[in-house]
Parts: C-alpha cells; sequence; structure tokens
C-alpha cells in the first residue's frame, strides 16, 4: 500500500490491465501455433521469392522454394512442400546452396572451395537473377575478405555461409512486420474483444470497485507492486509477443510444442487467479438498470464504454502495461536511487 488511495487505485486498474494482457498474448500465441501462422507465412515467402524450378536428385524439377522447405536439414515436423515455424539461418543457407549447387551429371559432386561455388551459382538458371547477383557479391566479398584477415579463424566458404544467414535474417524482420498486420493484431483484438466481454472487464465499473473497497484496492495493490520484482514473471513478460521467423536451436520436435502450449495454459490459469484475488468479473444484467429496474441507456452506454477501453488497453500488450507498473511503482518512495561516482 501507497499511503495514496488514488495511487493505489492507477496502479491497481494497471495491473489489471497487465493481467488481461497477459491472457490475451498467451490465447493468442496458441492461436498462432493451431494456425500455423508463421509456417504458412514462411511458405508463402519461400514460394514468392524462389519461385523458379531446380533439378532434384532424383531428377524430378521442383520450385525452388519447395526443394528448400523439403531438404534433409530443415525438415522436421513439417509435411511435404511446409515450412516448420523456425528455420534456422545455418539449415536455411545449407539447403539454399546446396540446392542451386546440385549438378543433375554428377550427383556426387560438392563445391570444395569459394570458386567452385562461384562457378556452380553462375551456371545455375534456378535463382531469380537479382539474387544470384547478390549471392555472386557475397561470394566475392567472403573471397577478398578472407584475403584480407591474418588469423584465419573461418574459411572463405564459412564466410561466405555468414553472409547468407545474415541475409535471410534480414529478411526475416522484414516479413516480422507482414506476421504482425496480417495476423497478430487481427486476432489479437479478436482475443481481447472474446476476453473482456466473457470477463465484463468493464474498465468504468473497475475503477468504480477499486474506488468504493479500500480492501481489494490495497491488496490489488500490494499484488501490483510484488509483480514488479518476480523474477519468474519479468522472464514471462520478455517472452511475450516475440515474433520470429529464425532459430538458432534444431526446430521444436513434438514434446517440446506441448509443453510450450502447457506452459501457456498455466500462464492463463495464473492471471485469471490474480484477477479474481480482489474482485469478481462476472456479468450481471442488475448493474444495467436503473432504480426502477428498467435498462437505462445511460448505463448500457457506460458499459460499452467501460469494455472498448478495456480492449484498447489490452492492445497495447503486456510488456507496455509492465513498463508502466514499474514506474508507477517508483512513485511510492523516492525514486531510482542517484548514481554515485566511484572517483569522489
Amino acid at each position: 500500500m501507497s499511503g495514496f488511495p488514488i495511487l493505489d487505485l492507477v496502479i491497481g486498474i494497471i495491473f489489471i490491465y497487465f493481467l488481461l494482457s497477459i491472457i490475451s498474448s498467451s490465447a493468442v500465441e496458441m492461436l498462432l501455433t493451431g494456425l500455423r501462422a508463421r509456417a504458412r507465412l514462411l511458405e508463402e515467402w519461400l514460394l514468392t521469392i524462389f519461385d523458379k524450378n531446380v533439378t532434384q536428385p532424383d531428377g524430378t524439377k521442383v520450385l525452388l522454394g519447395k526443394a528448400i522447405m523439403d531438404h534433409d536439414s530443415v525438415t522436421g515436423l513439417s509435411g511435404e512442400s511446409k515450412s516448420n515455424d523456425y528455420l534456422s539461418p545455418k539449415n536455411f543457407a545449407a539447403a539454399l546452396l546446396e540446392r542451386v549447387t546440385f549438378d543433375p551429371s554428377n550427383p556426387t559432386y560438392s563445391p570444395q572451395n569459394i570458386d567452385d561455388f562461384i562457378t556452380a551459382i553462375s551456371k545455375t538458371d534456378s535463382l531469380p537473377t537479382e539474387f544470384q547477383r547478390v549471392l555472386l557479391m557475397y561470394a566475392n566479398d567472403a573471397k577478398e575478405s578472407y584475403k584480407s584477415v591474418t588469423e584465419k579463424t573461418a574459411s572463405e566458404i564459412d564466410i561466405f555461409r555468414l553472409k547468407v544467414e545474415n541475409w535471410f535474417n534480414s529478411s526475416m524482420d522484414r516479413i516480422t512486420g507482414v506476421m504482425k498486420k496480417k495476423y497478430t493484431r487481427p486476432i489479437t483484438l479478436f482475443v481481447a474483444i472474446i476476453v473482456t466481454v466473457f470477463l465484463n472487464a468493464d474498465s468504468i465499473s473497475l475503477a468504480q470497485y477499486l474506488y468504493s473497497n479500500p480492501e481489494a484496492r490495497t491488496k490489488l495493490a500490494m499484488e501490483a507492486y510484488n509483480s514488479t520484482t518476480d523474477t519468474g514473471l519479468i522472464a514471462q513478460i520478455q517472452k511475450v509477443n516475440v515474433i520470429k521467423f529464425d532459430s538458432s536451436e534444431e526446430n521444436p520436435n513434438a514434446a517440446e510444442l506441448k509443453k510450450e502450449l502447457i506452459q501457456k495454459i498455466k500462464d492463463i490459469n495464473s492471471a485469471k487467479q490474480g484477477l479474481h484475488v480482489a474482485m469478481p468479473l462476472t456479468w450481471n444484467e442488475v448493474e444495467l438498470k436503473d432504480a426502477n429496474g428498467k435498462f437505462s441507456g445511460y448505463l448500457i452506454f457506460s458499459k460499452i464504454t467501460g469494455l472498448l477501453a478495456t480492449i484498447l488497453a489490452i492492445m497495447m500488450g503486456a510488456p507496455f502495461w509492465f513498463d508502466i507498473l514499474n514506474k508507477v511503482s517508483n512513485l511510492r518512495g523516492t525514486g531510482a536511487k542517484p548514481v554515485v561516482n566511484a572517483g569522489n
């Protein structure tokens, strides 16, 4: 308790927004996994960028994008011609370079040095012209960079592969924006509406309840203050709404995906318990009626406004509210201690 009822009220509302955002973000992540949103976007990107045919070891011709998805180094839980949710930059580079340097007339051949790669990439007709030039530029840059390095800790091919991996990472950064626009934001809005309406999380009613119930307000404020130092919660927040397509780890197996989904369910249940610790969140039609027992237009308008305010708050995300929670919590005391210059 801060000793300032209004401050406790504010931080209580912020804490509610934070918990609702945790519930929503966990539900969104589960939906994205269930809908294979990341995998679908990766598939679309691969088939759009690498849209020329390449010869397979069995002699058949398929789109290069499909060949990359079906390559042994990147296939995991995905089916034929399907992408995983995450794709390692190293595995992508390995699959891409193996496919474009494959020689049908000599199936066992593989480039032995950077010049072999340059020759193979120059001859292939399976790459878009612009990207073919990019790969050649990377290969020649790697060749020149290797010459200028005094301590040879990496080969020319290693430098070349690293450049391809960096290109992949930058491409994933760009399609992250597409992911947010196409999937994450619409699904978050949908989930925010469902959560808010289901729990009757009306911002106006919640503020009125906390204002008129000092015990509940104090209890919720203390929960909020304690949450700012909860290391487990901080670690959880760092993972919220982190959208990525590339991964330095191996593709997750079924057990890992199941474990992740179970953890999301636990996060939702934990957040729900935090919400019910100080107040009831249920629907009651009486709250929409006036003293005469008739539905009140004013109360209905107030309810809709309060629900919309909560929905907009959830759309801001759990990290946003956790940051605000920390800042408001500092108002309880003197704030952060000044830095002492060790030289004085």
